[in-house]
């Protein structure tokens, strides 16, 4: 765009690593978390057009295999004018090619050449990538014949005319990785978009916790300032989880792909169109057609529906996972998806042992206008960075009012702030008592932050789970260790058996903390 350099970078929004940004290129600036269609204008099913017309302002297409295939007439017409779009291109180096094949007939420098010479708005030097190597000595020889070619590259890019992407290998070998990480980053400047290759072999067998580690590994060793690009993962299952750790584009062939092997997508699972007996979408292809008639179609004109069909649930994904950000419910929505399959269970599973409090580091505290209440469901939702946000707050930065005597009362599900609570009166009588509510997942709130988002701003699952009772407790137990009441009254009601369950577990855990704490049981809490 016009006075603002190519590669620059802002960010818009945040809700845990993930933000939703604007990239600015040579044709317009790209909102992200964005997707970029692969295109193979040789072999395309679906015209760029209708592409375009599904919502996707950016496409990405392979310069090797064009300047392989019609070089001259690339070089005349461009590439926008070749793949009749007029919005943001980016265009591959051919990697994929040494991955398939080994090798390919061009060199680092004509590759380059070939896309400033094209118009490409983003564009991608020719690594070497790691792929799917067994082999270490290979895996090291992808890290540093990459590093090795994108400095030479320095020579001849050309940074203000478009924005250039830097590869960066190591695949699962994770050492290499972060070293391959740390060293890109020093390139950053000339390169303003990092990318992190190889994981499609990872996503075909399911291992979406690897891809995962692979996401986390680079992110936190780049500047946040700087997007991220994750090649070839372009499966709605994936989407949220990497976008949540702080991925911004992704490409993919996968909407073709599948479509040509009769696979049907969804935003939790992939279908055999054979599989089928009702579409589960109301996009423009499912509204018209059954299953049956596009079985029952020539091949290429099912393939074109299938794959527009997919396109269809691509952008739903992203733009769902955009607006899960916009609302601060990102977190939610990586435990919603997690039912889906059980590769995703055990990535997300991960997910919160792993990366929660690292999540949490960046994730804004409130939302503005924006701010939704909090749901919380069970295990997993122990993990929720606002809830980490809390406790962190509490015990380090929040000092209690100067009272000998706490008194922990219930937060029901229909009183809130608990404050207003009948229960909060009749104690708050007494002048020099701390009263603080307790609840499941929330844990201790202080009555002078009972209004304090998101501590009265919550719908919970009170039906405890083993785990949620233990780690709540752990948490009520951690703040009166360290704040060091004399006398501490917990109130329990028969007409919440939640809090009869958690009062036990706070009370076993005080005691084993030589903590005492007397134990008040009331009919009811109105």
């Amino acid at each position: 765009m016009k006075g603002v350099e190519p590669g620059f970078f802002e960010v818009k929004d945040k809700d845990l690593a993930a933000r939703i940004g604007r990239l600015y290129t040579p044709h317009g600036w790209l909102e992200t978390p964005a997707l970029l269609p692969v295109i193979d204008i040789v072999r395309q099913e679906v015209p760029v057009i209708e592409v375009k017309n599904v919502g996707f302002k950016a496409v990405i297409t392979n310069a090797y295999l064009l300047w392989k295939r019609m070089k001259s007439f690339v070089l005349e017409k461009g590439v926008h004018t070749i793949l009749g779009f007029d919005g943001i291109v980016m265009t591959d180096s051919g990697a994929y090619q040494i991955l398939e094949y080994g090798r390919v007939e061009i060199t680092p420098r004509e590759v380059v050449e070939f896309e400033k010479s094209i118009g490409s708005d983003i564009a991608v030097i020719l690594d070497v990538p790691t792929g799917n190597a067994r082999d270490r000595a290979q895996a090291v020889y992808s890290v540093e014949e990459t590093l090795r070619r994108a400095h030479d590259a320095l020579n001849y890019i050309d940074p203000e005319r478009r924005v250039w992407t830097l590869p960066i290998q190591g695949g699962f070998y994770i050492d290499l990785l972060e070293n391959s990480a740390e060293r890109s980053a020093r390139l950053i400047g000339p390169y303003k978009l990092l990318a992190l290759g190889s994981p499609t072999v990872l996503l075909e067998r399911y291992e979406y916790s690897t891809i995962l580690d692979m996401v986390f590994t680079v992110r936190r060793r780049v500047p946040w300032s700087i997007p991220l690009h994750l090649f070839g993962a372009g499966h709605p299952m994936i989407i949220p989880y990497a976008v949540a750790l702080g991925v911004d584009l992704f490409d993919s062939a996968s909407y073709i792909l599948y479509a040509r092997d009769n696979r049907y997508m969804t935003r939790t699972r992939t279908y055999r169109l054979e599989e089928l007996e009702y579409f589960p979408c109301n996009c423009p292809v499912c509204s018209k057609y059954t299953p049956q008639e596009l079985r029952q179609m020539p091949r290429d004109e099912r393939v074109k529906l299938l794959a527009l069909h997919n396109l269809y649930v691509l952008k739903t994904t992203i733009d769902e996972v955009k607006q899960a950000i916009r609302e601060g419910r990102l977190w939610e929505l990586l435990e919603e998806r997690s039912a889906s399959h059980p590769s995703i269970k055990e990535a997300f599973t991960k997910f919160r042992k792993t990366y929660a409090r690292y999540i949490a580091l960046h994730s804004p505290r409130t939302k503005g206008d924006k701010a939704r209440g909090v749901f919380l469901y069970g295990a997993e939702s122990m993990a929720h960075p606002k809830l980490l946000q809390h406790h962190e707050s509490l015990l380090r930065r929040y000092k209690s009012r100067k009272k000998s005597k706490a008194v922990l009362i219930p937060i029901t599900k229909t009183v809130k702030p608990f404050t207003r609570s009948k229960l909060y009166r009749q104690v708050k009588k007494d002048k020099v008592v701390h009263v603080l509510g307790y609840a499941p997942y929330i844990g201790v709130v202080p009555e002078e932050l009972s209004e304090t988002y998101p501590l009265s701003q919550f719908e919970a699952n009170y039906e405890l789970v083993a785990e949620v009772a233990e780690e709540t407790a752990r948490r009520v137990v951690e703040y009166l260790q360290r704040n060091k009441y004399q006398t501490v009254e917990i109130v329990s009601c028969k007409t919440e058996p939640w809090a009869e369950t958690l009062t036990k577990h706070i009370h076993k855990k005080a005691m084993n903390k030589g903590i005492e704490i007397e134990v008040t049981r009331l009919e009811s809490c109105e």
